[in-house]
């Protein structure tokens, strides 16, 4: 399907959390896994990364599910899997819920869930290959492809092109959600177009006259990406 999901499980039962990372194993598609079993802790990965398919108990100790409904990323897939039957017709009012499992759940139900959140997760990434981004008070349009990385400085980001760079009002985080596949997010601070690649060595990579760094917690998602031939 292109670029596969990340899923994030949030429930405070571990007997639940281990079933349903089970269930992830079993399909393919579903390339990582990361389990939160409070909802501060779960809040805490939300805001520190992008998940595809965030798989949700209502009824947390600390912090309802609802709470943690406002603070999800509309491009993430929601499914709802708590014993909970009362929310079940409010979570039509949240476009991103695509299926409410109720406890317990088996196999069969599970992947019933998750090819509706992998049409969701494939509609979000059928993206328009220009982006418009606000410098200043005007709305630059920018060619995608043209885009050779982006950077993170401070509360801005450069958004560095050909010959020439745009700096915009926003986070690496907001921005990752909105960019197509062959974009990939190689440290904290950059995000590099796969297209535009010259070359890799060792933890760094080239892209014209431009040495981008990788960190080792992207550079397994990095080669997945890039067809290696050998």
């Amino acid at each position: 399907m292109g670029r596969a999901m990340k899923c994030l499980i949030v429930d405070d039962d571990p007997l639940i959390c281990n079933l349903l990372d089970h269930f992830c194993s079993k399909i393919q598609d579903i390339s990582e896994t990361t389990i939160a079993t409070s909802g501060f802790e779960a809040l805490n990965l939300i805001n520190g990364s992008h998940f595809d398919l965030i798989l949700l108990d209502f009824d947390l100790p600390d912090i309802t599910g609802k709470d943690i409904l406002k603070n999800i990323s509309p491009q993430s897939a929601v499914i709802m899997a708590t014993s909970d039957r009362n929310f079940a017709s409010e979570s039509y009012n949240y476009d991103h819920i695509v299926d409410y499992l109720v406890k317990p759940i088996d196999f069969a139900r599970f992947f019933k869930g998750f090819q509706k959140a992998q049409n969701f997760v494939l509609e979000n990434r059928k993206k328009e290959s220009r982006l418009f981004i606000k410098e200043g008070n005007k709305l630059v349009k920018i060619k995608l492809e043209d885009v050779k990385y982006f950077k993170s400085e401070s509360n801005y980001i450069a958004v560095v092109l050909k010959d020439h760079k745009l700096l915009t009002l926003m986070t690496l985080k907001d921005l990752e959600p909105k960019l197509p596949d062959f974009f990939q997010k190689v440290h904290r601070s950059y995000i590099v177009n796969l297209n535009r690649i010259d070359f890799i060595d060792g933890n760094a990579i080239a892209i014209d006259n431009d040495h981008i760094p990788v960190s080792q917690s992207y550079e397994k998602e990095l080669l997945k990406k890039i067809n290696l031939l050998n």
